[in-house]
């Protein structure tokens, strides 16, 4: 990691990049699966109307599997993480796929207004008891959208109450239609993510939600909460004001 890039990090952001890089250095530490995910991406790409030559920032982007996904389907994806030891795996294995590799931390991105879309899959940030009323995290992504872009948010759950974990927390369904109600526009889904195999982007719709929820509640099956923001001009507006003050305080 560059020592400016270091440097720039707070004392928490630093611990917790030493420990995904510790991770990290044992391989693919995911191991995602590319039949399941090649599917839900494509999905995705298609029901938020992203087109070939799209600009996409992969944030948390990890080991780069997602990123690498977008490059394929033609988009121009940038991933940032803020583990060093992610980022130089993400080159290494990805360097041929058009996919570019950045040490970042989110919450300090320099990116507003760059985007036509911001992908936020499993971040750490949203691994939070805070979720319903934390907005910060959200609002540092939708400013580096272009007027018109949309965030697309990926989050790995389960709704089943036998399930639990200790270094997750499994939000409900609930907890992500009220942290995205301060977004205008915002649509909220679950999927059990083979549903993209045979409906593509239709799989996100509320019918095909409230099955895949009664499915992972009965049988303990885990899936993705995803929601579509669209980066909205109320949300710029208080983005805009959010970084006046900002700026005024320092």
């Amino acid at each position: 990691m560059d020592e400016m890039e270091w440097c720039e990090m707070d004392t928490e952001t630093q611990s917790l990049a030493r420990a995904y890089d510790e991770k990290y250095r044992l391989g693919q530490y995911f191991k995602y699966r590319g039949w399941l995910y090649r599917p839900v991406v494509k999905a995705l790409v298609k029901k938020a109307n992203l087109r070939a030559g799209s600009t996409v920032l992969d944030v948390g982007c990890g080991q780069g599997f997602f990123t690498r996904l977008f490059a394929d389907l033609g988009l121009k994806p940038v991933g940032i993480d803020i583990s060093g030891e992610a980022i130089r795996s993400a080159q290494r294995d990805y360097c041929t796929s058009g996919a570019r590799f950045e040490v970042g931390d989110i919450l300090s991105l320099k990116y507003q207004g760059a985007y036509d879309c911001v992908f936020a899959r499993g971040l750490s940030l949203y691994n939070t008891k805070e979720f319903n009323q934390r907005h910060d995290v959200t609002d540092a992504l939708l400013a580096c959208l272009k007027p018109g872009g949309m965030m697309i948010f990926g989050y790995h759950t389960n709704f089943c109450p036998r399930k639990k974990s200790e270094s997750w927390i499994y939000h409900s369904y609930s907890d992500a239609k009220r942290h995205f109600s301060s977004y205008p526009d915002a649509k909220v889904y679950f999927s059990l993510r083979i549903e993209a195999l045979l409906l593509g982007r239709y799989a996100f719709r509320f019918p095909f939600t409230r099955i895949a929820a009664l499915i992972s509640r009965i049988t303990g099956v885990g899936g993705e909460l995803i929601a579509f923001v669209p980066r909205s001009p109320l949300v710029a507006a208080r983005n805009s004001s959010e970084l006046d003050a900002n700026r005024q305080a320092q």
